[in-house]
């Protein structure tokens, strides 16, 4: 580990910009968005000491002090508190520097630059999660500006690896970093702002309060093996890992809602068009056996939304073979499965082992409880927050839970006994959520300030 002072990270930045030589407050989010995308941080190997020491800059700008951390040699995580009265617990403000990797080739800009094409914004992290950072940097900044009293401190954390696993990021923080656990609320990603396809409307606001949990399940079988020239009669362990991989990829489990979805599919149904939303009122009608045939239909219509209403299993590694005239004597596949987080994994287990129905191929499998709490989602500070935040940014949107269908760090923060919610502050299409870990990821440069401002009020209110 090395701690790198605030004043040697000074001398380390160069001079610093005078306070008057920065854009207008309307500019400034896609100028320090511009600078933290030019860091590249992808992961692996990381990096995110560049974007951490650009993150430094504008804050020691403000009068905010900083301290950058490295658990290894240019894994930089950065960690800030802005002091309030201490009446109310911190609130913890995260966001993670380090981004999936980008092939230049695959991209339409520079993944690397900032790039404005027809009213949107490309750039590696622009989604994924450098806005969240750059927003989160800018709102305390102003908070700063204002002064005044504030209830709680806010606690500012930019870290490393979150792509990849956190050794190097929040489980090392969490572990050395013991402040972070003072925390009453988490404001991280996961959340979703959803803009109509004719980015004309803000159709609501989901925050994040509960995720799905990854368990991966291996199908193994072994053979004699041979020559391709003479086939044995009966079928060898490629044949039957591929037939059981068939059947568990057509596996559906019964649907179920978790409190954050049936809220979710309560807020959207009445006021959701045409088919998808015939579906939400038939679900919202029964949420305690949700009719399979709707549950089917929203999955067809808005998958990530059908993703989180079941317990999902999809085949996506195969192992086997050699070469082309060897029949092989072992074959592996991996199917991915995203539990709810109040799932059974043995029943799962029970289930695709039924499915895969041959008692030569063995089923491995974590059966462990879910460790994956779910955040309050009745009416709690963070709540009273978001619904002020967004009222004022998107007067119309209606503020609703959420459970994601990936996971993210809240789920490290909730077993250590914070709430922890989830937001997307950039208003996308779905067609633009989609870009996040894909060529040209983007957002639209109208979702920038109405962002930075949602950011910024959520905090003030949490604050007050």
């Amino acid at each position: 580990m090395r701690l790198l002072p605030l004043l040697a990270v000074f001398f380390a930045l160069g001079p610093s910009h005078a306070a008057s030589s920065r854009p207008a407050p309307r500019d400034e989010l896609r100028t320090l968005l511009a600078e933290l995308v030019a860091a590249d941080t992808s992961n692996p190997p990381g990096n995110e000491t560049a974007a951490a020491r650009v993150a430094a800059k504008w804050l020691r700008e403000a009068g905010i002090e900083s301290e950058l951390i490295e658990p290894s040699p240019g894994r930089g995580n950065l960690l800030v508190r802005l002091k309030g009265s201490g009446k109310g617990r911190p609130v913890l403000v995260l966001a993670h520097l380090d981004t999936v990797p980008a092939v230049k080739a695959e991209w339409a800009t520079d993944p690397w630059t900032l790039t404005e094409k027809d009213g949107l914004l490309y750039g590696r992290g622009v989604q994924d999660n450098k806005g969240m950072a750059a927003a989160s940097i800018l709102a305390l900044r102003r908070l700063k500006q204002e002064g005044g009293a504030r209830s709680r401190d806010i606690l500012l954390y930019l870290g490393a690896d979150e792509e990849v696993g956190s050794g190097q990021g929040l489980d090392w923080m969490m572990e050395h970093r013991p402040e972070l656990k003072e925390a009453e609320f988490a404001l991280n990603e996961g959340g979703l702002t959803e803009l109509s396809p004719d980015r004309k409307e803000v159709r609501f606001v989901a925050l994040q309060a509960a995720e799905r949990v990854s368990r991966n399940v291996t199908l193994k079988a072994t053979g004699p093996g041979g020559h391709s020239s003479a086939p044995p009669v009966d079928a060898g362990p490629l044949v039957r890992v591929a037939a059981a991989v068939a059947r568990v990829g057509a596996l559906t489990f019964p649907a179920h809602l978790t409190p954050a979805a049936r809220l979710h599919v309560q807020g959207r149904a009445p006021t959701t068009p045409g088919e998808l939303g015939e579906a939400l009122r038939r679900i919202a009608a029964a949420p305690d056996a949700p009719p399979e045939d709707a549950v089917a239909t929203v999955a067809r219509l808005e998958p990530a939304l059908g993703a989180v209403l079941r317990t999902t299993c999809v085949p996506t590694v195969f192992k086997a073979g050699t070469r082309s005239n060897v029949i092989p004597a072992t074959a592996e596949a991996t199917v991915n499965c995203r539990l709810l987080p109040d799932a059974d994994p043995k029943a799962v287990r029970e289930r695709i082992v039924a499915a895969v129905n041959d008692k030569d191929i063995e089923v491995e499998m974590d059966v462990s409880p879910p460790d994956s709490p779910m955040s309050p989602v009745g009416d709690n500070a963070m709540f009273r927050a978001v619904k002020a935040a967004a009222a004022k940014v998107w007067p119309k949107a209606p503020v609703l839970p959420r459970m994601s269908t990936g996971t993210t760090e809240s789920a490290t923060l909730r077993r250590a006994g914070i709430h922890a919610y989830g937001i997307d502050l950039f208003a996308l299409t779905p067609d633009d959520a989609r870009t996040a870990h894909a060529p040209n990821e983007r957002v639209p440069v109208a979702s920038l300030q109405p962002g930075a401002e949602f950011v910024y009020l959520t905090l003030k209110h949490l604050t007050r």
